[in-house]
């Protein structure tokens, strides 16, 4: 049956008034709500930029070369962001300043013997907080290939909790068939309508390897240990209107996990990158790799083999009572 195009065209412009109503809505409601441009945050947005600054710390910490001295810039914000928790006389039992004096202390501890110069010095007070039980998990925990290859194949719950983001890659190339395996079990996620809208480019070459990272901006100092990279996208052209203008993170996000989750399993070491990327960015990565233009780019992962003993960033998580929250009826 032939289409009447008028009708045609007018669906579609009907449709691009819905997508940039529903995009202004989520500009504004991002622009009010989120960190942007903000030096007053609330209690919220407070706790959260100190677990965001506190692992800065604690991936520093974790790197397979690590810098003596590292981090100034990030020990001057947590230094403001203290002051500001504390003129707000928010809890001390918070994991979030809990992690922020808790890496601080682990970065003196780690810098024990050396002559530490004034200008970090000075920083060493702010870990001096009442001690709580959960203090030794904050900073580096070390493990070991043989615990973490037990743990991921375990139950579920001894997966879930083995899983790590590593930043220590021992040498050697990832066989294919465990990356295979991984993506082939991460297709087993959910997806809205049973879409199945996620893709992986698996990416071995050195060179463009380095162009990626270069454009990814956050694995300097261990991005030349990644074995194989991947790349979990989304297709757009999958989503029908405006009301699934988010379902391509929404989905990516789960399979993501579960991918993690599955090369865990293989007995892989991997770290997630973010791929927080302004326009230009996202443009330039899409053109570098050859992708098509409905890609929606998800995320990075790093992947190589693991080390026998290795570091990673304790990152001690939220409790049970921020997590959840019981509705009255």
């Amino acid at each position: 049956m032939s289409q009447n195009p008028v009708k045609a065209r007018l669906r579609r412009v009907k449709a691009l008034v819905h997508i940039a109503q529903d995009h202004f809505y989520d500009a504004r409601r991002y622009f009010v709500h989120s960190q942007s441009g903000r030096h007053d945050l609330t209690p919220a947005q407070l706790q959260g930029r100190l677990l965001q600054k506190a692992h800065s710390i604690e991936k520093g910490l974790s790197m397979p070369q690590r810098r003596d001295f590292f981090g100034e810039p990030a020990l001057r914000q947590l230094e403001q962001l203290i002051d500001m928790y504390e003129r707000q006389g928010l809890p001390e039992d918070h994991i979030s300043i809990r992690k922020a004096r808790g890496a601080i202390r682990a970065y003196f501890e780690a810098h024990a013997g050396l002559e530490i110069p004034a200008k970090i010095k000075r920083f060493e007070v702010l870990s001096s907080a009442k001690d709580t039980p959960e203090a030794a998990e904050i900073g580096t925990v070390t493990l070991t290939r043989a615990a973490q290859n037990a743990a991921a194949k375990g139950d579920l719950e001894s997966v879930m909790r083995s899983r790590r983001s590593s930043r220590v890659f021992a040498p050697g190339a990832v066989n294919p068939e465990a990356i295979a395996k991984a993506i082939e079990l991460a297709g087993t996620t959910p997806s809205v309508c049973n879409r199945q809208s996620n893709r992986v480019y698996v990416v071995r070459d050195a060179k463009r390897k380095a162009e990626m990272l270069k454009l990814q901006g956050g694995s300097r100092g261990f991005g030349e240990d990644i074995d194989t990279l991947l790349v979990v996208a989304a297709d757009l052209s999958n989503f029908r209107d405006s009301r699934e203008r988010n379902q391509g993170f929404v989905d990516g996000g789960m399979f993501a996990m579960s991918l993690l989750l599955a090369l865990h399993q293989q007995g892989l070491a991997t770290c997630p990158l973010n791929w927080s990327a302004g326009r230009k960015q996202n443009q330039k990565l899409l053109e570098l790799l050859g992708l098509p233009p409905t890609d929606l780019i998800i995320m990075m992962i790093g992947t190589g083999q693991m080390p026998e003993s290795f570091k990673v960033a304790a990152s001690p998580r939220r409790g049970l009572d921020d997590l959840m929250i019981e509705l009255a009826p």
